[in-house]
C-alpha cells in the first residue's frame, strides 16, 4: 500500500532514466527496513546526483569574420549624422513640440447614414 502510494510521487519527482537495477540496488543497500518517502527520495537523489547523464556539449559557434573597413561614403554619412546631432544637442530651441489634443471632427448626416443606417432605412435630418 506505501508503494502504491510512492510510485506517482516518486516518477513526478523523477525522470524514468533514476529507476535502473543500479539505482533500486543503491537504495536498498541504504535501507534497513522500508523507507519513509523523505529517506527514498534522499537516498534515490543521491545515486541520480551521481549517475544521470551529462549534457552533451555543443560547440561553440565560428568566429564571425572581421566586418570590412567603412567606406568613405560611409564615414563622410556618420560624420554628417555627428554634427547634427551635436548642432541639436548645443541648440537652445526645443527639439520636439509637445503633441496637441486631437480636434473633434464629426461625420456628415450622409456619411452616418453609410456606416450606421436608422433601422427603416429612415435618413437622419
Amino acid at each position: 500500500m506505501k508503494l502504491s502510494a510512492f510510485v506517482p510521487m516518486l516518477m513526478r519527482e523523477f525522470t524514468d532514466e533514476a529507476f535502473t537495477p543500479d539505482s533500486l540496488s543503491y537504495v536498498a543497500r541504504q535501507c534497513k527496513y522500508f523507507p519513509t518517502y523523505g529517506e527514498l527520495c534522499g537516498y534515490l537523489s543521491d545515486w541520480w546526483h551521481d549517475n544521470r547523464p551529462r549534457p552533451v556539449a555543443i560547440a561553440p559557434p565560428p568566429p564571425e569574420p572581421e566586418p570590412p573597413p567603412p567606406t568613405p561614403e560611409q564615414l563622410e554619412r556618420i560624420h554628417g549624422i555627428v554634427r547634427e546631432t551635436s548642432a541639436a544637442m548645443r541648440s537652445s530651441e526645443p527639439a520636439w513640440e509637445p503633441p496637441r489634443p486631437p480636434r473633434p471632427s464629426y461625420l456628415s448626416a450622409e456619411l452616418l447614414d453609410q456606416h450606421n443606417p436608422l433601422p427603416n432605412g429612415r435618413k437622419r435630418a
